[in-house]
Order: structure tokens, then C-alpha cells, then sequence
């Protein structure tokens, strides 16, 4: 789903008026030592590979002595491994100290802009005011820059205030309150209407009514398929305009959820999008999305919630969720959130004794989907049927871009390894049948992994406090 909300400042995408800092950094470390850890790090930063990045730290941290580098990594991974509010904090300290001197427009796009964003997103909106006017006086005494330049800066940090107090209005926050229920309370988990699968619903109530809730970590919000449901429990949308979700292929509306209860927590405040997409009643394979969509579930949980929630615990013997008290890990971090318009979770594992990056889509039906990059390096190891079958999956809507057909190559058997568990996957794993067939939302280094996962395990347990999914038998 598309994040709701964006901050349009266009000021702040003028190109650089000089050499980057970080370039000036790359060749003061270069010319003092061949093999530099500051260095390194940066580089491994610019790859976005934040599993290797979070490796290289904890490995090297302290030899990791450079003050901006240090605190551009605390900025560029604090959203990815769940702390925000670190990460806001640390662009914060690279703009005022500005350590490698860099002019204006290149502070603003290294740091300001994914500062104010990320303020936005996580809907920090007090802090994201409070910011803009800083980047504001800043420009405006800033006596080096073209004064047609320095003026499109303050009108766009202007219009950046006036979203930022606009901003509790329409969304106001996002609040958790804990009930004094037994934090060891257990939801039950209800089976699936339509076919045996994996997903994981339960009811949950929305507004004081009870509704089919399916736990979604590929969705970037709420979101209610059905826009009845949404009248049903009194969600009032914002009908002026259309929001596009999933890559800009469903047209949905916007609104609020007032509180949502589920188990020990009290939720306040949770946008929700609501899809208005028609199904085309000539097109079978939308006819019958339609029908699945509408019986599923009544709306999905997504990852603003979910990450929020800290320890999520699924027995799939008792068919509960619990939320437990927080523990220290014994598993080592393996997912991440993505930092870019989608906002949904990543996975790290191992096919071939090689790392596999995938999109972790508790909502998605089926198992493991390997795209070709991946599968080119490593098809020495990885049996494929001969004959090329067609597959067909719909994300979030009906529509004919929603619903994605592409062929592929069965995988009858595979071993994978999630934190050194070892799972052998059984008619559970597909082979793309060539880049143009690749899973959209799989990544280029690994693929996609849908919710057949949860038949290898008796527990499952996302710990987003760590960043660290576990299974157990």
C-alpha cells in the first residue's frame, strides 16, 4: 500500500549546487588508509543492504570512530529496525553540526527531506513543525545561496508547517494505551472461510464492533476491501479525494478508526483506507477475486500496527495469539521495514548456505517464490520441475492490475534455513520462469514468501522490539 502521508516539499529536490559530502569523505579515507571501517560503512549504507550494514556495526563499532558516520547510520537504519525516534534524532544532529560542511541544498537532501518524511510517516507531527521552521530560519539567513533558490526553500518549508498542523486534524495520532487485562491474554485464531491455508485471522474490535481481522504484514496500513464495512462501523472518509494504493493500481479513500481493542491494547487513532475499485463482472478471474476478497476477511491489520504491538506470539496447536512480556533475544535480527513508499516487512534467510532477502507477506497465499537473479547463482542447488506453469496471485483489489499472472517453475523440495533452523519446504516453493515472470513484490536478491511458512511450525514469534522472527516445533 502507498504511505498516506507525504509532505510536498519541492524545494527540497533541487539538484546539489556542490561536490556531495559524502564523496569528499570517500576520497579523505581513501587517500589516508587503504581499508578504512568509517568508509566501509558508509559504502555499505549507500547499498541499502541493511542486514550486512547492522553486521558490519555490531561487528566494527569500535572501530566505527568517524561522529557523522556513526550518526548517519543510527539515521539511515533507525526506521528500517523499528526506532524511529532514533533515527529522527540523528538526522536532526547530521544538519546542525553539519561535520562535512556541506552547502545548503545538499544538507537539505541528505538529511532534510528524509527528516520531515520520516516526521510524517510516523506521525511525529509536533517534531515535524518544530523542524521545518528550523530548516526555515536556516534558509533565510543563509546569505551564499541564488535568492530565487533560498525563496523556493522558505515557501516550501511554509507549506510544510501548515501540513504539520493540518496533520492532527485529518490523521490525528496514532496512540497505544495497555488495558489491565493479563498481558499472558490469548485471542483465539479463527479458521479461513474459503480454503485451508495459513493466514492468521482473529476478531478484533474496530470501533466496539467485532470484525474478521487478517494479520498482514505485507500491507503498509489498514485497509477494508469491503467500503460496507467501513459504514458499518461508523469510519468517516474523506470522499474529496482518492488516495493509490499497491504500487498506484487501487483507488481507495482515506479515513479513521477511532480504537481498536485487541487484547491487551487500546488503540487510538488508526488510519484506514478503504478500497472503491469495481470488479469487472466479464472477467472471470475478477469475479471470483471478488468473491474471495469479500468472504476472507473484513479488514486488515497492517505494519503501523503491527510493529507497535512488540512481541506477537502464534501457537498453532491452541490457535492463539498472545503478546508476552519482552525478552532478550537468542535469535539474531532478520527482518527489517522498508524505508520507501511501501513500508512492509523483509525477511532474511538462507537457501544454499547463500543469504535470501525476501518479502515477508504474512497475508500473501503460498510459500516460498525465488526470482530469477537468485536462482541463476545458485540452480546447482535448487531442483525445478520441467514443465513452466502459470500462477496467478491478486494484491488487495480486483482490478486487472491488482491481480498478477505470471509462469513459473514448481520447486517440489527445498531446504531453507531461518535462523539457523532448518525447514525443508515440501511443494511449497516456485521458480520464476524468467525476470519478465519475477515475483513484483519479491526482491531481486531473494523473492517472496507467503504465509505457507506457518505449516512448518507449531510457534511462530515476530519480536519487533528486536527485529527478530522465530519459529519453534
Amino acid at each position: 500500500m502507498k504511505k498516506i502521508f507525504t509532505i510536498l516539499v519541492t524545494a527540497i529536490m533541487v539538484s546539489w549546487e556542490a561536490t556531495s559530502g559524502l564523496q569528499a569523505m570517500e576520497a579523505d579515507t581513501v587517500r589516508t588508509q587503504s581499508i578504512n571501517p568509517n568508509q566501509v560503512l558508509v559504502n555499505l549504507i549507500q547499498t541499502k543492504k541493511w542486514f550486512e550494514v547492522e553486521n558490519y556495526y555490531q561487528q566494527h563499532k569500535d572501530s566505527i570512530n568517524n561522529e557523522f558516520v556513526k550518526l548517519w547510520y543510527l539515521a539511515e537504519t533507525g526506521y528500517v529496525f523499528n526506532h524511529p525516534d532514533e533515527a529522527i534524532n540523528a538526522y536532526e544532529q547530521l544538519f546542525d553540526k553539519n561535520l562535512l560542511h556541506m552547502n545548503t541544498p545538499t544538507l537539505m537532501s541528505l538529511f532534510g527531506q528524509p527528516m520531515l518524511q520520516l516526521c510524517a510517516d510516523v506521525q511525529e507531527y509536533a517534531k515535524g513543525e518544530e523542524l521545518s521552521q528550523k530548516l526555515k530560519t536556516f534558509c533565510e539567513k543563509d546569505t551564499v545561496m541564488q535568492s530565487d533558490t533560498r525563496l523556493s526553500y522558505i515557501q516550501g518549508f511554509t507549506q510544510a508547517i501548515e501540513r504539520f498542523k493540518l496533520f492532527p486534524k485529518e490523521y490525528p495520532k496514532l496512540t497505544f494505551i495497555k488495558n489491565k487485562v493479563d498481558s499472558l491474554s490469548e485471542i483465539k485464531l479463527l479458521p479461513d472461510h474459503n480454503k485451508p491455508s495459513n493466514a492468521i485471522f482473529f476478531n478484533a474490535k474496530w470501533n466496539g464492533i467485532n470484525l474478521r481481522t487478517i494479520f498482514d504484514t505485507g500491507a503498509a496500513g489498514s485497509y477494508i476491501y469491503n467500503r460496507a464495512i467501513a459504514e458499518k462501523i461508523g469510519i468517516k472518509l474523506n470522499t474529496a479525494d482518492t488516495i493509490m494504493l499497491n504500487y498506484g493500481t487501487i483507488h481507495a479513500l482515506s479515513g479513521v478508526v477511532d480504537s481498536l481493542e485487541l487484547g491487551e491494547f487500546v488503540i487510538k487513532n488508526i488510519p484506514v483506507a478503504v478500497n472503491i475499485e469495481i470488479a469487472d463482472s466479464a472477467d472471470l478471474a475478477q469475479v471470483k477475486c471478488d468473491s474471495f476478497m469479500n468472504s476472507a476477511f473484513d479488514i486488515v491489520l497492517g505494519i503501523p500496527i503491527i510493529r507497535n504491538l512488540g512481541v506477537i506470539e502464534f501457537d498453532f496447536t491452541k490457535n492463539t495469539m498472545s503478546f508476552p512480556q519482552k525478552t532478550t533475544p537468542s535469535d539474531k535480527q532478520n527482518l527489517y521495514i522498508d524505508n520507501t513508499g511501501l513500508r512492509t516487512l523483509y525477511m532474511n534467510m538462507e537457501i544454499c548456505n547463500a543469504n535470501f532477502l525476501t518479502y515477508f507477506d504474512t497475508g500473501g497465499e503460498g510459500g516460498l517464490s525465488i526470482n530469477t537473479d537468485f536462482f541463476e547463482k545458485y540452480k546447482q542447488c535448487i531442483p525445478t520441475e520441467a514443465e513452466v506453469k502459470q500462477a496467478g496471485n491478486f494484491f488487495g483489489s480486483c482490478n486487472e492490475t491488482s491481480i498478477s499472472k505470471r509462469y513459473e517453475y514448481k520447486c517440489p523440495q527445498i531446504d531453507i534455513k531461518i535462523n539457523d533452523q532448518g525447514i525443508t519446504l515440501i511443494n511449497d516453493c516456485s521458480v520464476a520462469k524468467d525476470k519478465e515472470n519475477d515475483n513484483k513484490f519479491g526482491t531481486t536478491e531473494g523473492g517472496f514468501l507467503g504465509n505457507a511458512i506457518f505449516k512448518y511450525c507449531k510457534k511462530a514469534t515476530f519480536d519487533f522490539d528486536n527485529m527478530v522472527f522465530s519459529m519453534g516445533k
